[in-house]
């Protein structure tokens, strides 16, 4: 199985879509000329009519450091998001400013947290743009663009009031950043007005922000104004694929307060024209929607309820009236229809579908209605084995994914060579020790066809090469057995010359890391090598780093510094 990969040729690169662009590799890359790579990292810059080329942080580092002897001060030559990745010695004084200001476009969430990059790039504005005191001017503001995502509560509490403009584009806000952003809503001092003037326009006029409001906003507004607003809004997030523990936050801050159980439904009951209004479930509190919502109704708008309801007490009650309406076992057709209303199902709730059908498994494992617990989907997955004929082949294992880290070995032994060769790059970050060693066997034995080409061999093992389980809070350190690719094996690809990046680098058991020499180390990572220093804070970077002499570390030119003693220098 093949991504999409670059290779020299005679291509123009200005043509190439953003699809293609972003599935290079940095071992592929850097066979390319060096006019060719220029031309690359040109194509994949911001451009107006065209999607933007989502690249990963390896990706990133590897267009850097392939070009970082040549920089051009012209800053939105570049992909905005390689563009936190520069050094600040890259960046000649009098252009400090274009600088930031093409940094402004970029998406800090791309890098890595333990990189800090929000904090201290902001402390390079500051010094660049002559910020001396607290609050940021219109101005700075300006400049500093997406880099407001990354202000703590007090930076953007005495900011000016533009900034609220700026979070709009911010992709998440931490609690604090929603606290500084209503306490400048609520001064007054902002294009929103006063509170007593604050109507469905002021809502409107916020974009993204309700998104993150609390009831310390929300209460200053009408539930007529609430619902007429979010008839629209709701539609919006969903269309945008909003995540759903966002969504979930947002109706809990919009849920009316429990009343106490009176004699029954006095919201109205629930019929086919209240589930079609956009708004809905909102004005119905929990005890409100149990009593007002009958089985009947549920069984026939289940579809378009489980699609609005996020809320994890209300989908309870769904599940139970479901569990009524199909007391001898809920079937393929209706399972199909939960979406995330699935993931508040107990083992027991599990154990009465019907999973037999394809399509049953691929609706219970769209991740874009929420991560299962490690039971959940051992229960589905099971369950769908165990009907006749089904098995772990490309199709479930594509269908599955992460969810196969929830399997015990002895299932994932039945995964054939053929069906994974057949398969995407699955993600088995979460996989054990035992379980990371069968799926690596399983995929070495797979695209060893591949092997006369390392480059390609690389890419399609490399999601299980490592040991992910090391990040993991159970993990057993104390385990000398390895999960993943063995010592020989990774010894071997240092030297296919395939520059393996940081983060698979990272990811291999640390009984295989704690082994690798400098020269090992060097052959495999090659175009990457440098960025062992960008993570040298790493807590897996750092113990390979100190189990080694300086003498040898010094011979990488990275300004690694290492704890070990040398027994060769005299104390």
């Amino acid at each position: 199985m093949f991504f999409p990969t670059l290779a020299e040729a005679d291509f123009d690169t200005e043509q190439l879509s953003p699809f293609v662009l972003q599935g290079f590799t940095c071992g592929t890359v850097k066979k390319m000329t060096k006019p060719k790579i220029s031309q690359l990292i040109h194509a994949c810059r911001p451009r107006k009519g065209r999607a933007k080329v989502e690249l990963k942080e390896p990706q990133l580092t590897c267009m850097y450091n392939l070009i970082r002897g040549d920089l051009s001060q012209n800053f939105t030559d570049y992909p905005s998001d390689m563009l936190l990745y520069l050094d600040s010695e890259n960046v000649q004084k009098a252009n400090c400013r274009s600088y930031f200001s093409a940094l402004g476009a970029t998406d800090f969430s791309v890098a890595s947290s333990i990189l800090n990059k929000g904090p201290k790039k902001f402390r390079e504005a500051r010094d660049c743009l002559g910020i001396s005191g607290v609050s940021l001017s219109r101005d700075n503001v300006e400049v500093l663009g997406n880099m407001v995502c990354t202000l703590d509560r007090s930076d953007i509490e005495n900011s000016d009031p533009l900034i609220l403009e700026k979070l709009k584009a911010c992709k998440d806000l931490s609690a604090s950043q929603v606290a500084a952003m209503e306490t400048l809503l609520l001064s007054g001092k902002t294009q929103y007005g006063a509170v007593n003037s604050w109507d469905q326009q002021t809502l409107q006029g916020l974009g993204t922000l309700p998104l993150y409001l609390t009831r310390n906003i929300w209460t200053r507004f009408t539930a007529t104004t609430k619902k007429r607003f979010l008839k629209g809004f709701i539609p919006d997030l969903r269309k945008q694929k909003t995540q759903k523990k966002k969504l979930k936050t947002l109706f809990s801050e919009l849920a009316p307060t429990v009343a106490k159980r009176g004699a029954g439904c006095s919201e109205g009951n629930i019929t086919q024209v209240t589930v079609s209004d956009p708004s809905f479930p909102f004005g119905y509190n929990q005890l409100q929607f149990e009593l007002c919502l009958d089985v009947p109704i549920l069984k026939d708008n289940l579809h378009s309820i489980c699609q609005k309801v996020d809320d994890d007490g209300y989908q309870r009650i769904i599940l139970n009236k479901l569990n009524q309406a199909f007391p001898s076992g809920v079937p393929d057709q209706e399972v199909q229809m939960l979406a995330s209303v699935s993931r508040s199902a107990t083992l027991d709730d599990i154990s009465k579908w019907n999973i037999t059908e394809l399509d049953t498994l691929a609706a219970l494992m769209k991740p874009e209605d929420g991560t299962w617990e490690t039971a959940q989907s051992k229960a589905i997955i099971t369950k769908y084995l165990k009907a006749s004929g089904n098995s772990l082949d490309s199709s479930e294992l594509n269908i599955i994914d992460s969810n196969l880290c929830s399997l015990d070995t002895s299932t994932l032994q039945t995964i054939t060579a053929d069906s994974m060769r057949n398969t995407k790059h699955l993600d088995v970050a979460s996989c054990s020790t035992e379980q990371k060693r069968v799926l690596y066997e399983i995929s070495n034995t797979s695209f060893s066809v591949h092997r006369d080409n390392p480059i390609n061999y690389y890419n399609l093992v490399k999601g299980y090469l490592g040991e992910h389980a090391w990040y993991l809070p159970n993990y057993p350190t104390k385990d000398p057995s390895v999960g993943g690719a063995p010592q020989a094996d990774i010894a071997a690809l240092s030297r296919q010359n395939i520059s393996m990046d940081v983060d698979t680098f990272r990811s291999l058991d640390i009984n295989v890391i704690t082994n690798l020499t400098v020269a090992n180390v060097q052959g495999l990572m090659g175009e990457n090598l440098r960025d062992l220093k960008l993570f040298e804070n790493d807590t897996v970077v750092q113990r390979w780093v100190n189990l080694q002499l300086q003498s040898d570390l010094d011979t990488l030119g990275l300004g690694l510094i290492t704890t070990r003693a040398d027994p060769t220098v005299p104390t």
